[in-house]
């Protein structure tokens, strides 16, 4: 019979071999990354503050460094000299009285070194060529003359409605004048007719003579008869052809003023018989924008006002061109009389009136819904009357 063995030494499990001891790399590859990385970053810092270091040299010392002295052939300096003082500055050469000469500021010496201050100088004078004098202004057509800006002002309010106008002059044709098909744009053309038709009566028989004796100029003698022709004549001779002769008469006359074969006097009698005209083109301007009846005591219709506001309207628009010539070409006389404000203030309001531009030219009561545009033009015509007339005494003023 056998017995079973039942000793705890028999029934323990067998234990399993012991696992080999890892090799020295393995144990200390934790220590190894982390030097490694501190390795890196310690690199990194120093590499930072060399390069800052380097950037906050002080700027004395690159200097410095660039400046050394070097050895010369004969004469030896030491490593590092010191900068000498700036010398000091000169100003720049005055012009002296006397022709040609320029004085400038001595400059001491003592031994081949800047003076110092108190010690007696020598004083220099260079000769120089005379100065040229200034060329006088030119412009690009030719000299210019007292005369061109007005006579010019002239000939172009009746150029922009005669040659440059969309259809060109109406008031002579046959569907726009005849029919009246555009009596708006020919009332404003009309208007532009009549100052200059007056501006150039006051250029014939004032302006280009010396005293009532003198021969009148035979460009403008025949301009101011050209301007008279009727506005709508159509054919023998046509108005528009007339006018354009006109204005080739003009440009004849400013081509003898630059050749000093005809004149043009600003004197203050001159300008003020050329103000009358207009001041008295301004009130029969004015008194058609402010009246309620015809002179027969009728109503003044809706068909019929537009033409007095459009009429006005080309007396503001031909009036203050003509205006600015006489700003440039009597400007003399005008700051004698201190008067060159009212000339501008004159200007500003035919300007004012010669933009208003409505849709429908209506004829509403004054105080009315609707607007009443005779009134709101006369206060510009108004207005530029009154600067004129005021104008008109202060020149006649001593």
């Amino acid at each position: 019979m056998t017995i079973p063995n039942t000793s705890p030494e028999e029934t323990l499990p067998t234990p399993s071999p012991p696992s080999p001891p890892p090799s020295g790399w393995r144990r200390y590859r934790l220590i190894i990354i982390c030097l490694v990385i501190l390795v890196f970053l310690v690199y990194i810092f120093a590499a930072s503050e060399s390069k800052r270091v380097q950037q906050t040299i002080p700027p004395e010392e690159i200097v410095a460094k660039s400046t050394e002295p070097t050895i010369g052939l004969e004469t030896e300096v030491p490593e590092r000299v010191p900068e000498p003082e700036p010398a000091p500055v000169r100003p720049a050469p005055s012009i002296v009285p006397e022709a040609g000469k320029l004085s400038e500021r001595p400059e001491p010496k003592i031994g081949g070194l800047p003076g110092k201050p108190g010690e007696p100088t020598e004083e220099k004078t260079t000769t120089l060529p005379p100065l040229p004098l200034p060329s006088p202004v030119v412009e690009a057509s030719g000299r210019k003359v007292k005369g061109e800006a007005f006579t010019r002002s002239l000939i172009k309010i009746m150029d922009d409605e005669v040659n440059k106008s969309f259809f060109g002059w109406r008031p002579n044709t046959i569907i726009f004048g005849i029919f009246g098909l555009t009596d708006d744009k020919n009332n404003l053309q009309l208007g532009v007719l009549e100052v200059a038709r007056r501006t150039a009566v006051v250029l014939n028989e004032n302006m280009s003579r010396f005293a009532m004796t003198e021969a009148q100029n035979p460009y403008l003698n025949e301009a101011m008869n050209f301007f008279m022709v009727s506005a709508d004549k159509y054919w023998f001779p046509s108005a528009s052809g007339k006018y354009r002769e006109a204005m080739e008469d003009l440009e004849r006359y400013i081509d003898d003023l630059k050749n000093n074969r005809s004149r043009f006097y600003t004197r203050v009698d001159n300008l003020i018989a050329l103000m009358n005209h207009f001041r008295d083109l301004l009130g029969s301007a004015f008194h058609n924008l402010i009246k309620d009846t015809e002179a027969d005591g009728k109503s003044i219709s809706w068909f019929v006002c537009d033409d007095y506001f459009y009429f006005s309207q080309g007396v503001a628009l031909g009036m203050a061109e003509v205006l600015e010539g006489v700003k440039e070409d009597f400007a003399d006389q005008l700051q004698k009389k201190n008067s060159f404000k009212l000339v501008e203030d004159a200007i500003h309001a035919l300007h004012t009136g010669a933009h208003l531009s409505p849709w429908i030219v209506t004829n509403a009561a004054k105080d009315g819904i609707l607007a009443n545009h005779r009134a709101n033009m006369a206060t510009y015509i108004g207005e530029a009357e009154h600067v004129i007339s005021t104008l008109v005494t202060v020149l006649a003023t001593n």
